[in-house]
């Protein structure tokens, strides 16, 4: 049987529990993270790679790749109006129900005009690091239930970018230059359209700033990841696959 072109598939992970960045530092090629702060994604790059060397591998063997929302517009009014927009097409009571099955409480103790209960328990079935992301946006600004929803998306989750073109780029950049992203797990306000304006108004921003390819400099996801490929085990030891 041929061996793939990419030694072996990309290897995706999510999760910023103790046991999930474990879990990341020893075996997977790429990282998604929930970071809302230069400061935050920063460290949990450090916190990442020095956890991967521990397991004998090289900071460039792991690609981390936090979730980043955007709103684009124009100009910086334009964005603020899109956003508001869309934030008045999303059902209050949607909202409310997913940040409580993040929470893992009963929607009725959320009061839109008033901070999150407290103390709120780390859930015991997992889902640590949305509840901690959730719970810390929450605290740091500290911010109204209502203010929590719009923060977080209506219960996207991650951090949420509305500017022009070039302030979007301006903040992948900084994000960059901090080591606190490899690249980012993209979600457009709205599928194609804010894929479309990212695609041609924020990527060529970042191609002049050489930041983002020209071209693709390979065939495989693991080549536009940027990731060696992995040598084989079959041939370290000698042993061939059958067919």
């Amino acid at each position: 049987m041929p061996r793939s072109p990419q030694g072996r598939p990309v290897t995706f992970q999510a999760g910023g529990s103790e046991d999930g960045r474990e879990l990341a530092a020893a075996t997977a090629d790429a990282v998604f993270s929930l970071a809302q702060t230069i400061e935050d994604g920063a460290a949990y790059a450090r916190d990442l790679r020095t956890r991967a060397a521990r397991h004998g591998r090289q900071p460039d063997e792991l690609v981390i790749l936090p979730g980043l929302a955007t709103v684009i517009g124009s100009t910086e009014a334009e964005a603020r109006r899109r956003q508001d927009d869309l934030w008045d097409l999303v059902p209050v009571e949607y909202s409310l129900a997913r940040l409580a099955g993040t929470l893992r409480i009963d929607p009725a103790r959320l009061d839109l005009d008033k901070p999150l209960p407290d103390p709120l328990p780390l859930p015991p079935d997992g889902n640590h690091t949305m509840f901690l992301g959730t719970l810390a946006l929450a605290r740091r600004d500290r911010l109204t239930v209502r203010q929590l929803l719009r923060a977080l998306g209506g219960g996207v989750g991650h951090r949420i970018v509305v500017g022009t073109p070039e302030a979007i780029a301006d903040d992948i950049e900084a994000w960059f230059r901090a080591g606190a992203a490899d690249g980012f797990n993209l979600m457009p306000d709205v599928l194609p359209e804010g894929l479309e304006t990212f695609v041609d108004a924020v990527v060529p921003i970042l191609q002049r700033r050489g930041l983002f390819r020209l071209d693709y400099a390979g065939a495989t996801l693991r080549d536009h990841l940027g990731l060696a490929r992995p040598a084989s085990r079959y041939a370290e030891t000698g042993r061939s696959l059958s067919a």
